[in-house]
Parts: structure tokens; sequence; C-alpha cells
């Protein structure tokens, strides 16, 4: 029997198992296809919701047919198919298509290309139209970015800047119309909430590269504010978010003129949030994660004091609280709070028993950018310009033994290097109140906080003071 004849059989009698379980036991949904090239194996069902996908069903293919069936309240939005495939002599694993799911039995077949693989849908005029939207949208973002080279050129501009500008006014003008027809046409798809969430301002041609910048600072959210809890279902709000921050993003500035930027950013994203404590709570938490990563400290605490409320109800949201104001109170002048640690060759460390007149404590992550670039320049310090016999304990708080190693064989610091396995939650990152990385804390003999610095600069600046005074004589 053909591979074919096989296939449209098994659906039958999927189809009609499915109407039996209707039958019985209420609405439900059924989401079905064929994998080209599947690998005989698991296929997972995975839904997006806030800024991640889930598995939320799987099966064994052998064929590469799969189905899944979703409950009749199931959530509206964006899944995975996730599967294992084979091209030639080449195993792919964690391939995946996507598709909208919204309240409708999908028949899916994914196709194997070149490219990768591409699904296509046997009865959903939401997903064809989605699929439509995805195409026009990549068109109109390559055409735009062209046009874009050419009214900002690096180089000498064009000659006819004039049609420039008409085609960029013009084409901006066509995905406005664009987006009126689908919604016109279609107000209930999910597919149209979704694009509708990507609406941008009208910016003309004319204007210089920083109006553009200034007017889409002030603009970005007038005709698509975060205002939709359903479209937390599909990576929306996350993408809209990053690409707002970029407009605040500045090579030229130092770290602190960075934060004071970010810090109006996030002013203006908390003011185009509805009131709705599901929405207003995953901006804050995803801002604070974000901030968390890029190590700055203001930023995070700018949040913490005026956007985080009781809609906020998370494990980084009860951790950034609770430490942050223990580490408010941990000022210049408080003692530092003892510790004894094993360091990675087996030694063990008391801080109250070292012998060096300053000590700087640092907690540090190998998934921290700042990390990753504050460690290279504080070692070489360390190595060639240390007059002040300081030593340095960095005490790492990956959870992942091997992220820890693969940056520790990397650098090969000198210093005195610890890995505290519980991560956030270890006795010594606790007892400092470490909400972010990295986070130092410069020590002098008496163990008592002479600084915090938060950049290599901060760091320098602190040092560079220390170097005119004798060290503290002990009593």
């Amino acid at each position: 029997m053909p591979i074919w004849d096989k296939i449209k059989r098994t659906t039958w009698l999927i189809a009609f198992l499915w109407m039996g379980c209707h039958c019985l036991h209420g609405q439900s949904w059924l989401i079905q296809g064929t994998i080209e090239n599947a690998e005989a194996g698991p296929v997972l069902l995975a839904s997006f919701h806030d800024d991640r996908f889930r598995v939320v069903d799987s099966m064994e293919t052998t064929t590469g047919f799969f189905y899944f069936m979703l409950p009749g309240d199931a959530t509206p939005g964006l899944y995975r198919i996730i599967y294992a495939d084979r091209i030639g002599e080449v195993r792919m694993q964690n391939r995946f298509v996507e598709f909208i799911f919204n309240g409708e039995n999908l028949e899916i077949f994914v196709a194997s290309t070149e490219l990768g693989p591409v699904p296509y849908f046997e009865n959903s005029l939401e997903n064809l139209t989605y699929k439509e939207f995805m195409g026009f949208e990549l068109d109109y973002e390559a055409e735009l970015m062209t046009l874009y080279g050419q009214l900002y050129p690096s180089g000498p501009g064009t000659e006819d800047r004039d049609s420039v500008v008409e085609r960029y006014n013009e084409l901006q003008r066509e995905r406005s119309a664009y987006m009126d027809s689908l919604t016109h046409l279609y107000p209930d798809f999910y597919a149209v909430r979704i694009m509708n969430a990507f609406r941008s301002p009208h910016v003309p041609g004319e204007m210089s590269h920083l109006q553009r910048i200034d007017t889409l600072k002030q603009c970005f959210f007038d005709h698509a504010a975060i205002d939709d809890p359903a479209l937390l279902s599909a990576p929306v709000y996350t993408y809209k978010l990053i690409d707002y921050l970029s407009l605040y993003k500045d090579r030229n500035l130092d770290m602190d003129q960075q934060e004071e930027q970010f810090m109006e950013a996030v002013d203006q994203i908390m003011v185009n949030v509805s009131r709705d404590q599901e929405l207003r709570a995953f901006v804050v938490e995803f801002l604070l994660e974000g901030f968390e990563l890029l190590g700055m400290e203001k930023v995070q605490m700018h949040l913490a004091d005026h956007y985080l409320d009781e809609a906020c109800e998370s494990d980084i949201v009860d951790l950034v609280l609770s430490r942050m104001e223990g580490y408010k109170k941990m000022t210049p002048g408080e003692q530092a709070p003892d510790f004894v640690l094993r360091d990675v060759d087996g030694m063990i460390h008391r801080l109250s028993r070292m012998d060096n007149p300053w000590v700087l404590v640092m907690f540090w992550s190998s998934t921290c950018e700042g990390c990753r670039r504050l460690m290279p320049e504080l070692h070489d310090w360390y190595l060639t310009e240390n007059t002040l016999d300081l030593e340095v304990v960095a005490i790492s708080i990956d959870t992942s033994a091997a992220n820890f190693e693969y940056m520790y064989e990397l650098l090969a610091p000198q210093w005195i290097t610890a890995h505290d396995p519980l991560g956030w939650y270890g006795k010594i990152p606790s007892d400092y109140k470490v909400y972010a990385t990295p986070s130092l804390f410069l020590l002098d003999r008496q163990r008592s906080i002479v600084a915090k610095p938060m950049s290599f600069r901060q760091f320098l600046r602190t040092v560079k003071k220390l170097d005119s005074l004798s060290p503290p004589v002990s009593d």
C-alpha cells in the first residue's frame, strides 16, 4: 500500500476516534499532520506563554505522522511542533515549525527544504493569513532597511534622494493599508491581533536620523500599546520591549549614563502598559531579568522602587525585593559578613583571617555579560597593577558546574576562586544580599565596606584614591 494511502487511512481512523471522544467528553481540538523525513522518535507539542515555550504534550512517531488532542478551552496562541529529522546522513535534532491555534482543527504537512522545515496548512485560513503576513513583513523590512541606508548613508549620499524619500513614505503607507485590510477581513483572527501589535508610527523620510530616533521614542506605542493580555501567548511583547530599548542604546555613553537612558526608557514603557495586572507583572519581571543579565543595578533599583507591586509574584521578584532592601543597607562603613569557603584548589579561606589590607569580594556568573567584560580587565589589573596587596575573592553563583568550569578555564585566574552550586540561594550570596551580577564589595583590613563599584572604571577610580593612602592598621 502506498505511503500516502496509509497516511490517509490513519488520518480517517484518528478523525473517527476523535468524533467518538467528542461525543463522549465534549468539545476538543485535533492537531495532526505529517513530517517529511522525520526520524522515528518523539514529537513534542509546545505552547508559548510569557517569554518561553513549554511542552504540553508528546507522542512517538515511526512514519512522521503525529496527532495531538487539545481541550476545548485550550488557550489561543503560538504553538510549536518539535521533532528530529534526517537529511542524507545528517540527523537534525530540535527541529520545529510554528503555527497559530485559535479554536480549530488543524492538519499540517511539514516539508523539508534547503532552507529548513516549512509548514503547509490544509484547512486553516488563519495560519495561511499569518504566513502571508510574515512574508509581507520580511519583504517590507528588507526594502525599508535598504531605503534607510540610502537616506542615511555612511558614505556619499544618493543622487536621487527625493525619490528615495517618496518611496520610503509610500512603503509605510502601503503597510498600514495592508494591515487595515486584514483587520477588516478577519477581525477575530489571533494572527491579526499579533499583526496589529506591531503597528508603528509613520516616520517621514525627510527626517534626520536623530529626529527619527526621537520620534520613535515618543510615538513607538501610539498605535500599539501593551494592552492585550491574550498576546502573552505569542512572542510579541518581548520583541517590542527589546526593539524599544534599542532606541536608547548609545555606544558613546559610559555605564552610568547608559543606565540613566534606560531608566527613561523604562518610564516610557510603563506609561504605555495597561493596568492589567498580568501584563504589568510580565513587563516588570522581563525587564528585571534583562537588566540583571546586563549588570545594571541602578535600573533594577528604579524598577523596584517605582513599579514592583502586589501584581508581581514570582521567584525573581521575591528575590529582588528581599535582597535589594538588604543590599541598600550594606553601605560604606558597614561590617561585611564573615565567611569561610573552599576554593577550587581545595584550600580553606576565612575572610576575617586573611592578611591582605584590602579584599575585593566579587560575585559573578558565566551567563552575565557584564561579568565577561569585567573579569579579564580586573584580572589584568590584579596581575600587573596591584600595588595595594589587594586580594580578590571571586565567587561564582553558576548553578551549572560545566558553565563555571568553562569560564574558569578560559580566564585561568590567579586570585581566589570558589563556586557556589546553590547559586543565588547559597549562604554567602544570601548573606551579602546579592541580587545581580557582577556584585563587588571592596573591604578594608577591618573588613568594613569601603565601596561597591559597579564597573571596572568605578573600581579603578576607587583604588586610585586608596593608593594615595596607607593601608589601615589593624588593632
